[in-house]
């Protein structure tokens, strides 16, 4: 068999190499992209041997394909090890994707590459199994010559992965449905805001030390997995809406940006356009909706309790020392909706309310001071309430993005230059003040 094409495995030879899955999501940016695959299809046409020329439509696919199995590779590189992709090569597979998506599409593509000498290809046992292929530095040096690096590899989902519809909670199966004209809206919001985002630069200033942090948590939440990171893969920017339980009246909260999983600690190192950001929240979000829906203000902070904080001080303690308690139990109390003893609920960092106060205890203290509302804990007024903060944080972010301001949603707050601070927290308060009649209380973190 030719060296060019793919090894087979037989069943002599170890397992082939386990790698990152090809994700057709996973691509470059333009004008580097662009160049890249116009590169890699010269030097498959060199190789390849065709009786014909393809038609229109099938060459539109083949370039499509190139370009994202080499996106793929390059992400492999630069970010994981193994720097593997791993792929399927039967005919049936990948039979929901895209047009220029299926195992024999990916088959010939990444054996033409191979024969270019831009991959190293290993195929699956009898091409049941996995295959699964790698860059070569000729194609890193092609890469560099056409100016693609780490920081050219982006995300971007296809618009039927915009809106998502759960079964259940976020680990459940997804639900297909038919769209319909809000559906359609809100798609085309976040096609339009994904577009905006992925020509910015959106970066995090780290000493090596917070890197190897960064890293060292992104592994440790994937213990167990056969892949990890060496360095901080911060490509994927596009949003999607998550709504919960079949109902698109509960969740629809905004994810897939890098920065939401961002610890809290490193969040300050978030950079827009090379720009320093602070933070702009909704400070007590949830339990103020509650009041506002109910023609109701509330101003002062929710998770300040006078017999906590007034045990705080005699034990010595710095002020707020119980606060992340108490807003987490309260936010407990707002989600649940079976009363299986939410004030149990896994408190911050081991924190705990003893010798001081039983959960018990807390949990009355709560219910006492928001007695105005406490008729809504314990109804599952939580997935309801994140429905209308998502409505707002979508409505924050276009309207951002028609003034050319990048915000960064983190489902009830947002990252923002320093220098926009003032014009995000105007539209924030407006928005906020258009649903509930109320303004709200923003907290700006630097």
């Amino acid at each position: 068999m030719p060296a060019s094409r793919c090894a087979q495995a037989d069943a002599a030879d170890v397992e082939t190499p386990k790698g990152t899955w090809f994700d057709e999501a996973v691509d470059l940016r333009d004008p580097e992209g662009e160049a890249l695959t116009k590169e890699a299809l010269a030097l498959i046409a060199a190789v390849e041997t065709r009786s014909r020329k393809r038609r229109q439509a099938d060459e539109r696919n083949h370039q499509a394909a190139v370009r994202r199995v080499l996106a793929n590779g390059l992400r492999c590189r630069y970010f994981r090890r193994p720097s593997f992709v791993a792929y399927f090569r039967r005919a049936d597979s990948y039979g929901d994707g895209p047009a220029w998506l299926s195992g024999k599409a990916m088959a010939r593509t990444v054996d033409l590459l191979a024969e270019a000498g831009l991959l190293n290809a290993r195929c699956g046992k009898l091409g049941s199994a996995a295959s699964t292929y790698s860059v070569t530095e000729k194609l890193c040096g092609v890469a560099q010559a056409c100016g693609a690096t780490h920081h050219s590899l982006t995300i971007q989902l296809p618009l039927q992965r915009l809106v998502r519809l759960r079964k259940g909670d976020a680990q459940t199966p997804l639900v297909d449905f038919g769209h319909t004209a809000e559906t359609l809206h809100w798609t085309s919001r976040l096609r339009a805001y994904n577009a905006f985002l992925v020509e910015q630069d959106i970066g995090l200033a780290l000493t090596l030390e917070e890197e190897a942090e960064w890293v060292r948590r992104w592994n440790e939440n994937r213990e167990g997995e056969s892949v990890s990171l060496y360095r901080p893969e911060l490509i994927q920017t596009d949003l999607y809406r998550q709504f919960n339980n079949g109902s698109f009246g509960q969740g629809g909260r905004l994810y897939g940006g890098w920065w939401i999983n961002t610890p809290k600690a490193l969040r300050r190192k978030i950079t827009i356009n090379g720009e320093p950001t602070v933070e702009l929240d909704f400070s007590g979000c949830a339990i103020r909706m509650l009041y506002h829906e109910r023609g109701l203000d509330y101003q002062g902070d929710p998770y300040l309790l006078d017999a906590v904080a007034a045990y705080e001080a005699k034990r010595g303690l710095a002020p707020g020392h119980f606060r992340a308690g108490v807003k987490a139990m309260t936010q407990a109390l707002i989600n649940d909706r079976n009363g299986k003893r939410p004030e149990m609920i896994r408190l911050p960092a081991g924190l705990s309310f003893r010798p001081g106060f039983k959960r018990a205890e807390v949990r009355r203290i709560i219910e006492e001071k928001h007695a105005s509302i406490a008729d809504a804990f314990g109804t599952g007024a939580g997935l309801r309430l994140q429905r209308c903060d998502s409505d707002i944080a979508l409505a924050i972010i276009t309207k951002l993005r028609e003034q050319n301001v990048v915000s960064l949603p983190i489902h009830d707050s947002f990252l923002i230059r320093r220098r926009d601070g003032f014009r995000a927290s105007a539209t924030m308060s407006m928005l906020y003040r258009l649903t509930f009649g109320f303004d709200p209380v923003i907290k700006v973190s630097p």
